[in-house]
């Protein structure tokens, strides 16, 4: 799937055809045609295809001559490109539809743009949801940036086969077919903000990337970090009641914050030397640790001077390349202050930090130190002193009142607060890129805040995150988060519960070789927990949902079936029989298929229900559903149908690209979860052989098979395993995997019998 490769696809009538596409980034130009394949050498580009008669041909510039040539064939020709990189030229050949709309041009300079969605023939009228959000985004952003965007057109390309999940080829963006294409009557809702989400994304590209280019790879946040935030920045304008920006605190940001936590961290400024380091930084460190960092810059600055200053850095360097260094002084002008001089750590060296506080009466001190996840770091690895805006707030939400600008430039620092508040919390709306470690009993005072309704929605999710983050590192204990979490039994909150969820999870992942009568009393704890809203929400969805209550469903359900809450299992098999035997659509919304598949493989699911699945799988009229239906497969219980998960995975009737699907439920499932490292063992050659130009699909394999043990005897087998092996093309994944296997280990070890206490005393345990 890079270079100029082939795509195969079954059309309407079931028939194989096939479309050609290209994938350059990061250094697959060069397959394609002789070039200087590097960034900051740019050229214009004159692209002619020669292509059956038949088919459509796309590039990034609009078509100006089409000749019919004889033989079937016929010669087009695309006007001249902007001057621009390598990695950004695209071209797409098949058979295919589209569906069309236009900008009005209001903030373009009065020109509109023709935005297409395109689509093997039969499938386009499933990209009019991505169309109008392609639509309002271009004129949101030309708006924003005060830079027009500078092309005639702006295509997307719906792909079947596809590594990433887009690539933002400048006038022609290609996607998976799950990222841009939408069925309102039979796909998943999760997939409407994935792609409302993705397009935003590659759209920002076509200015931070495209119009503006980082210097070198070293720079790649530039282009990923900003392409995210500002992605979710158009999100929330299109759709302010999905509350993006608390969403982004439950995931992104932690995302950021969980891999930037070990010590096989990379800074967001990393050194690249090789072509095969290029793909490994393609992770949370370039998209959400560089988004994180802007966020917190945006917050302190102001969004309004802010993206002033981001216009000054646009037009400076349009068409031409950029490093971190112009950014910072374009900020540095434009807001008066000396960016640099507090944002070069956040960007050259790896970590963040965790805040420390201790209490005497109204007085705090506050140290910070370098969180690791693996424990307490050591000081040869505490040296840096981060620039931190502290965010104190006082007070419940209506009267909300945040202490000045406070900042920490020193390892430690001393906060006298007034005499009278209602409670105190640092980083209040979660805009510093830091954990909290605040004494067990202000975190319980907190948890009581939060039981009397007084914490905002943002702040709710991140002490829960810091509370969980600490506990699993060793500066709090595993009693205390599950203490705080018992506060949420009246949360009706979506976004969270899927902190909760996301919390609870990790922590039964960690303990799933644990003695079982633990297992099952953390289960009850969450089955508890969850029963009232599942009970209020119930299993029906309505037109007059909003989009967060559709979504809420569906989790709650899921943490109910996940913790083998009998009602809801046996409503699952109900729908599940109805939907499979009698062929009745409603009885499975496309919301809840993928949650019932996992809950009846995961309980008293046997053949039978495996077959239905895979039939459903078969027959699925949408990539997204096919998606949800291979992940169900990885929920078998016994042996022999695990087997047949993992030997479906790498079979012909699975695209290359979706293995990561049927891997993520074969590795949530505890029961499977060895049987997948074994597959990936036995089958490394035939693995390797297969993703040895996907690495980023490969380095996914390696993390689902390894990261989720919890023992020195796995980190001993992974390690012994790999010790014979050139793992220089996926070293940093690997050390990852490997580090969080330790950090579990001394997890699991530290905090077992405080579980099992806790469990006793809360009566979930005997």
């Amino acid at each position: 799937m890079l270079g100029f490769y082939r795509s195969s696809y079954k059309d309407q009538d079931g028939k194989t055809r096939y479309m050609a596409s290209t994938q350059f980034e990061a250094t697959e130009a060069r397959r394609a045609f002789p070039s200087w394949d590097e960034p900051a050498i740019k050229s214009t580009f004159d692209i002619t295809l020669i292509v059956p008669a038949e088919m459509t041909a796309l590039s990034n510039m609009n078509v100006v001559s089409e000749t019919r040539l004889g033989d079937g064939k016929k010669e087009v020709k695309f006007a001249r490109t902007p001057i621009m990189s390598t990695y950004l030229v695209a071209f797409v050949v098949g058979d295919l539809g589209y569906v069309e709309s236009f900008t009005t041009g209001k903030h373009n300079g009065g020109k509109s743009v023709t935005v297409r969605v395109y689509a093997p023939k039969g499938e386009e009228r499933h990209g009019d949801f991505a169309l109008k959000i392609a639509t309002d985004t271009l004129e949101y952003f030309a708006e924003v940036f005060g830079i027009p965007y500078p092309l005639p057109k702006c295509d997307m390309v719906a792909i079947p086969d596809f590594e990433a999940g887009a690539m933002e080829n400048w006038g022609l963006i290609t996607y998976r077919t799950t990222a841009v294409l939408y069925d309102p009557k039979a796909s998943d809702a999760k997939f409407k903000q994935r792609i409302a989400y993705t397009v935003s994304h590659e759209l920002a590209h076509q200015w931070f990337g495209n119009l503006v280019t980082m210097e070198w790879w070293t720079d790649l946040w530039l282009n990923e970090g900003f392409a995210t935030w500002v992605g979710y920045l158009a999100v929330d304008k299109l759709f302010p009641d999905w509350e993006i920006w608390n969403q982004y605190v439950t995931e992104g940001f932690q995302r950021g914050l969980q891999l930037d936590a070990l010590r096989s961290s990379h800074p967001i400024e990393v050194p690249v030397n090789d072509s095969s380091e290029i793909h490994q930084i393609f992770d949370a460190i370039s998209y959400y640790k560089g988004a994180n960092v802007i966020r917190m810059l945006s917050a302190f600055l102001g969004e309004k001077v802010f993206l002033s200053g981001v216009k000054r850095y646009l037009m400076r360097h349009k068409f031409s390349n950029a490093s971190t260094d112009d950014l910072w002084k374009a900020l540095t002008e434009e807001s008066g202050n000396d960016v640099s001089k507090f944002m070069t750590l956040w960007t050259k060296m790896a970590g963040h930090p965790v805040l420390t506080v201790e209490e005497t009466g109204n007085t705090l001190k506050i140290r910070q130190c370098r969180f690791l996840s693996s424990g307490v770091a050591s000081p040869e690895e505490d040296n840096t002193v981060w620039w931190v805006p502290l965010g104190v707030d006082l007070g419940p939400t209506e009267t909300h009142h945040e202490i000045g600008s406070v900042v920490l430039t020193q390892k430690e620092m001393t906060l006298v607060l007034p005499e009278k508040y209602d409670f105190y919390q640092l980083n209040a709306r979660k805009t510093g890129v830091f954990r909290v470690n605040y004494t067990p009993e202000r975190l319980s005072k907190l948890g009581q805040a939060v039981k009397k309704g007084l914490i905002g929605t943002s702040d709710r999710i991140g002490i829960m995150a810091d509370a969980g983050a600490l506990a699993a590192s060793g500066y709090g204990k595993t009693s205390g988060l599950l203490n705080f979490i018992k506060n949420f039994e009246d949360e009706e909150q979506y976004i969270v519960w899927i902190e909760i969820n996301s919390r609870l999870s990790n922590l039964l992942n960690v303990w799933f070789e644990q003695p079982d009568h633990i297992y099952q009393g953390l289960l009850k704890f969450q089955r508890q927990l969850v029963s009232k809203l599942v009970a209020k929400l119930g299993w029906e969805y309505s037109d007059n949902d909003d989009y967060l209550t559709t979504m809420l469903r569906s989790l709650v359900i899921k943490m109910a079936g996940r913790a083998n809450d009998p009602d809801t299992v046996k409503e699952a098999h109900r729908r599940f029989h109805s939907f499979t035997k009698r062929n009745e659509e409603s009885a499975l919304h496309p919301n809840i298929r993928g949650v019932v598949f996992e809950i009846v493989l995961s309980y008293g699911g046997g053949n039978e229900e495996f077959d239905s699945i895979l039939k459903y799988y078969s027959e699925a009229r949408t990539a997204d559903q096919k998606v949800v239906a291979l992940t169900g497969l990885g929920f078998a219980q016994s042996d022999d149908l695990i087997q047949r998960a993992l030997k479906f995975s790498t079979s012909e009737e699975v695209r290359n690209q979706d293995i990561i699907y049927a891997f993520n439920g074969l590795q949530a499932n505890r029961k499977s979860r060895r049987a997948l490292w074994n597959f990936v063992k036995e089958n490394f050659y035939m693995l390797h052989e297969r993703y040895a130009k996907s690495l980023a699909l490969f380095e996914h394999i390696i993390k689902f098979g390894t990261e989720l043990f919890a023992s020195e005897d796995d980190i001993k087998d992974v390690e012994k395993f790999f010790s014979n092996k050139n793992c220089k093309e996926f070293e940093r994944p690997l050390q990852q995997s490997i580090e969080n296997i330790r950090a579990n280990a001394a997890w699991v070890e530290r905090d077992a019998k405080d579980v099992e206490e806790w469990l006793k005393t809360n009566g979930y345990i005997q």
